[in-house]
């Protein structure tokens, strides 16, 4: 049995929490609607759970307090909710804002907590959502591993029902000055060897995805993982967000056409805490054309389309490529973009705009237009891409998500970087059965760890290169990002 060098071996038997240094955290998914109020919706469609937000359970503090926390790869600060913020005890700020906080912090109840008072927290999203405090250390546990001396917000004043488990680059936290964020701390802690993890949302009508802290799962996608790299910020060289460069977009029908809508680089920002997926404007207006969906986001902030797209009867599918003609291909069917949640609005008082076709069967699309030259690829295409993450690096590695699968075979990411391995052959046809949530008061679904692959073994045996676009393609992709502006914006206005 050889030995690949990006990979540890290790009995099939063996646990991988102690085997290998890979931390497994499960993430479900909620569709709770955001409420109707005197603001746009679309300022709450970008940071409420429409549609399938994901997120974990983890416990902070000693004894362990559970909260959850929304999954970010678009920031890069933990934080949780003060028992006593607003938006948990006002009663007001709950009708605005459609209900109470999910879980909270109690600061007093833990014995490990130190409050980092000359430490201000303060994040505001794009959307005008947000929160302040004060920033703190305490413990936190994730998927049943300890992480002594995090740095944390406590929110006191919020807009925002849960905290969030940001895991970006440390030089995107909120704070005045750069902190080791959690990605940092499990690896000075010798819990992963590589600041790197991989990120697997599943289908939309699947419950729960996984996230591996510094491993990868070769059942949960197809074909090879292509690497593709982070752009820097265009003017610093800082990297602050998952920036990487969309080099085309091309819908696909079932007739055997297909249209090039994204022909030049575009960058778009990877960002799980995002529920839609943000294109320019006159890319989302010609998709909206090509499939006969209504932009009401001036008013309404939804975009519509014939629920005959969720069930996909057309076989419509949108091909993203990144990189290049050599870079990874991810493959998004229609109705992983299509939501059926207009009717739950309706029951809320949204008048749905008049002279619609489809008005008596109408869903809404995540695609919507992008403002401010910000393009970000939130869950809708999220939940059909493999995407590992590597910091350390600054590369990101795609590959087709192998979804609905309830099998698993997990390898570290070490020091050499994103293993050179190949995913399985074809999709899965099984339906998800695991229940709970992985971490405080659920249950991981059954993960097999093997050792590294036998280029005998037949499937999925034996090294795959790790490819990334020649460098031409690279150049000039990073050439038009740092033209954008968009690399300079980030995510949140501070």
């Amino acid at each position: 049995m050889r030995v690949l060098p990006a990979l540890v071996a290790v009995g099939c038997a063996a646990s991988f929490a102690t085997a290998q240094r890979v931390v497994s955290m499960g993430i479900g998914k909620t569709k709770r609607p955001p409420p109707l109020h005197k603001r746009s919706i679309l300022q709450e469609l970008n940071n409420n759970l429409t549609g399938g937000g994901y997120y974990a359970e983890v416990s902070v503090g000693t004894p362990p307090q559970t909260v959850r926390l929304i999954v970010d790869t678009g920031s890069s600060d933990v934080w949780v909710l003060d028992s006593d913020a607003n938006l948990c005890t006002s009663s007001i700020m709950q009708e605005e804002y459609g209900g109470g906080c999910i879980a909270t912090f109690d600061p007093p109840e833990s014995s490990t907590y130190t409050a980092l008072s000359d430490a201000p927290f303060q994040i505001v999203y794009l959307d005008g959502s947000g929160a302040n405090g004060t920033y703190f250390q305490d413990h936190i546990n994730i998927g049943g591993t300890e992480i002594e001396s995090l740095q944390m917000g406590l929110a006191e004043d919020s807009t925002i029902n849960s905290g969030l488990l940001g895991i970006g680059y440390s030089a995107n936290v909120a704070a005045r000055d750069p902190y080791p964020t959690i990605i940092d701390l499990l690896e000075e802690q010798g819990l992963i060897a590589i600041r790197a993890y991989s990120l697997w949302l599943n289908a939309y009508s699947a419950d729960m995805g996984t996230i591996l802290f510094g491993g990868v799962d070769t059942e949960k996608f197809l074909g090879e993982l292509i690497a593709v790299p982070v752009l820097p910020d265009g003017r610093t060289g800082i990297y602050h967000s998952f920036a990487v460069a969309l080099s085309s977009l091309t819908l696909n029908y079932t007739d055997g056409s297909s249209d090039t809508v994204i022909q030049q680089p575009v960058p778009v920002i990877l960002d799980s805490g995002t529920t839609l997926t943000y294109l320019p404007p006159r890319i989302a207006d010609y998709i909206y054309n090509a499939l006969g969906a209504v932009d009401d986001t001036w008013y309404t902030g939804l975009v519509y389309i014939d629920c005959a797209y969720l069930r996909n009867e057309s076989g419509l599918t949108f091909d993203f490529q990144f990189g290049g003609d050599s870079g990874p291909l991810v493959r998004v069917p229609v109705n992983e973009v299509v939501l059926d949640n207009v009717m739950e609005y309706v029951e809320m008082g949204l008048p749905i705009p008049p002279g619609m076709p489809f008005a008596d069967d109408v869903c809404s699309f995540g695609i919507h237009p992008g403002d401010q030259g910000i393009y970000l690829l939130g869950d809708t295409f999220l939940r059909s891409a493999y995407v590992v993450y590597d910091l350390e690096n600054h590369e990101v590695a795609m590959a087709q998500a192998n979804v609905n699968t309830t099998r698993s075979n997990v390898l570290e990411i070490t020091r050499d970087g994103i293993p050179d391995v190949s995913g399985v052959a074809s999709q899965a046809t099984a339906e998800q059965t695991a229940t709970g949530l992985p971490g405080p008061g659920g249950e991981l679904p059954t993960v097999t760890v093997t050792a590294s692959p036998d280029p005998d073994d037949g499937e999925n045996a034996g090294p795959k290169t790790l490819t990334a676009p020649p460098a031409w393609e690279v150049a000039a992709v990073a050439a038009v990002a740092a033209l954008s502006g968009l690399m300079g914006v980030g995510l949140f206005v501070l």
